[in-house]
This record gives structure tokens, C-alpha cells and sequence, in this order.
């Protein structure tokens, strides 16, 4: 990857960054941190096994291809790509050119996109099955009421849909078929022309993406149960951040804060690092499980503040990779 797309990455990562911790105040960041106290290490230390799971997820992918990549560099560039997408606007999608620059010196590009994407798709997925297990354990431990049951059932329902989806297009591919409809769209297929000659690249790639499915299915069901297991682990973190303030949860109530704030989160999908809307759906969160509001605000500004730390951890990787990715393409091409 060009040293100056690295720096580009950085600087504006770091431009965003000091922009947000400057809009949320150091005061309130000391004051929040001192208020949690060592509740905060395991806060923090929770997440370097969130994206260890994460990293053996996109790591079993890109090995398929037989590539003798080091483990510590994937886990660098998918702790790096989490922190791009916590501050990139618009579906917090800036982490995955990222990923594809980051690797396409290493893999080639068809198989940096292709990776990226499977390891994307199989993201996205893990995250509908985690919010149907909410969905499960609310109707198991929780009365419900006529409409609430409802309305659950038809969310269980769009939730199983979007995995069959999902999974359709790991079996069938996804670029190809995109390709080809957006050619149809009237006001997009003039500009799609100019990618004419790409039709071939962008079947190959597709092509990979498939074949991880059809032709490695044990690996893509064990990227898929780690992903899934790394948003369970990843809800320990509301289990420490209330015990911080002497509030007992069980590890099921905490698997249900986060899967129905990040429900609530993901369907208002433009805002950076989801200033205000984690503390609202927070708030609602914890007024479902009969705890006061403020406490919700608690809890989503010790989240953000765990936030800063990875993302101030990840633009730091990036200008690491920087240094440290030509050595490793001249290594590659004597192996």
C-alpha cells in the first residue's frame, strides 16, 4: 500500500478524531473515566478479544488463498478498519477501502476486495443473528404484551429473511448481479459503460466470493459462529460498565442492551460514531429493563470513551503498517 494513502488515512482519521473528543470534552472524559474507575480495564481490555475474534474471522477467509500472512498484521489492519468505520459517516463504511489498500500490495487486489467483502457480508450477517437471539431471549425472559409480540415476530421474521439473503449471496455472488441490474437504472447506466471492461475483474472476484461458501463451507460457518461469538463477548462490556456503578445485570440482560441499542443505532445509520443517538437508544434500553434514563446516558458515554481509546489505538496502527508494509511485499514475493 503507497505510503501516502496511509498518511491520508491517518490524517484525516486524526482530523475527526480530535473533532469529536473536542466536541465531547476532555473534562468529561477524566470525569467519566475517574467516575468508572478500574471497571475500566476490563471495559477496555474486553474489545482487544472482540477484535482478536474478528481478526480469526477475516484471517480464515484470506488464508483459503494460501497466503502466509502474519496474524499480527491482519489483527492490525482490522483493529485499524473498526477504527475508520467508528468516525466515517454513511453507514460506517470507510474502514473497508482501508482494508482492500491495506492488503492489495500483500494478496493482489481481486483477492483484497474479494476478502474484504466475504469478511463484510459475513459481519453483517453475524449481526442479524445476534439481534434475532435479542429478539429470543426478550420473548423467553420478558412479558410481553399482544402488540410487542407482534412486532418482534415480524422483526424475527425480516431478521431470518436477511440472513437467507445473505447466505443466497455468499452461494451466488453478489458483484456480478449488482453489475448488471445498476446498468439498468436510467440515470446510472452511462456512467456504469465506463466499467465495461471491467465486467471480467469484477466476475473474478465474485467468483471468490463464492467459492469460500461452495467450496469451504466448514470455513465459512467457523468465520461466521467467531464473528457471532465477538458480539457476545463484546457485551460483557454493559455488564462492567454497570457493575461499576453497583448495578447487578445478568450476562443476558447485557447481551440484550447491546444488541437492541445497536438495533436502534443501525437503522439511523448516517451519523458519525452515532453522536446522541447512542445515548437516546440507550436510554430507551435501559427504561425497558425499569432502570432510570440517566443511566443509560452513563453507560453510552463510558462506551464512547472505550471508543476513543481503540480508535486513538487504530489511526496509531496505520501509520505502524505504514512503516512496516513495503518490507513485508518484497518478503511475499520470496516466499
Amino acid at each position: 500500500m503507497n505510503r501516502k494513502v496511509h498518511t491520508a488515512f491517518f490524517v484525516v482519521g486524526l482530523i475527526i478524531f480530535a473533532v469529536l473528543v473536542y466536541n465531547f470534552g476532555a473534562i468529561n472524559i477524566v470525569s467519566n473515566i475517574y467516575k468508572t474507575g478500574l471497571w475500566f480495564l476490563p471495559i477496555i481490555g474486553i474489545w482487544a478479544v472482540v477484535y482478536f475474534l474478528n481478526s480469526c474471522s477475516w484471517y480464515i477467509i484470506i488464508e483459503g488463498n494460501n497466503h502466509r500472512l502474519k496474524f499480527s498484521k491482519i489483527f492490525s489492519i482490522t483493529l485499524s478498519g473498526f477504527a475508520i468505520n467508528y468516525i466515517t459517516p454513511v453507514a460506517s463504511m470507510g474502514g473497508e477501502p482501508y482494508r482492500i489498500y491495506a492488503l492489495k500490495d500483500l494478496i493482489g487486489l481481486n483477492k483484497s476486495v474479494s476478502s474484504t467483502i466475504l469478511y463484510t457480508m459475513i459481519h453483517y450477517t453475524s449481526h442479524f443473528f445476534f439481534w434475532l437471539t435479542a429478539v429470543a431471549l426478550l420473548g423467553i425472559y420478558s412479558p410481553l404484551s399482544y402488540t410487542l409480540t407482534l412486532v418482534l415476530s415480524l422483526l424475527a421474521v425480516l431478521l431470518v429473511m436477511l440472513i437467507v439473503f445473505f447466505i443466497s449471496r455468499h452461494k451466488k455472488g453478489v458483484l456480478v448481479s449488482l453489475f448488471r441490474l445498476t446498468k439498468k437504472i436510467p440515470f446510472l447506466k452511462n456512467h456504469m459503460k465506463r466499467l465495461n471492461n471491467k465486467e471480467e475483474a469484477i466476475k473474478n472476484i465474485d467468483d471468490e466470493i463464492t467459492a469460500f461458501y461452495n467450496k469451504r463451507k466448514k470455513a465459512f460457518y467457523l468465520s461466521l459462529i467467531l464473528d457471532y461469538l465477538g458480539r457476545i463477548v463484546a457485551s460483557a462490556e454493559f455488564y462492567f460498565i454497570l457493575k461499576s456503578v453497583s448495578i447487578d445485570i445478568s450476562f443476558f440482560d447485557a447481551i440484550y442492551i447491546s444488541a437492541a441499542s445497536s438495533l436502534i443505532m443501525n437503522i439511523i445509520f448516517f451519523v458519525p460514531m452515532e453522536l446522541g443517538i447512542r445515548e437516546g437508544s440507550l436510554m430507551l434500553v435501559m427504561n425497558s429493563l425499569k432502570y432510570a434514563s440517566g443511566i443509560g446516558v452513563y453507560v453510552g458515554l463510558v462506551n464512547r470513551i472505550r471508543e476513543f481509546f481503540w480508535i486513538f489505538v487504530g489511526l496509531v496502527l496505520i501509520q505502524f503498517n505504514k512503516y512496516n508494509v513495503k518490507r513485508e511485499s518484497i518478503m511475499e514475493k520470496f516466499l
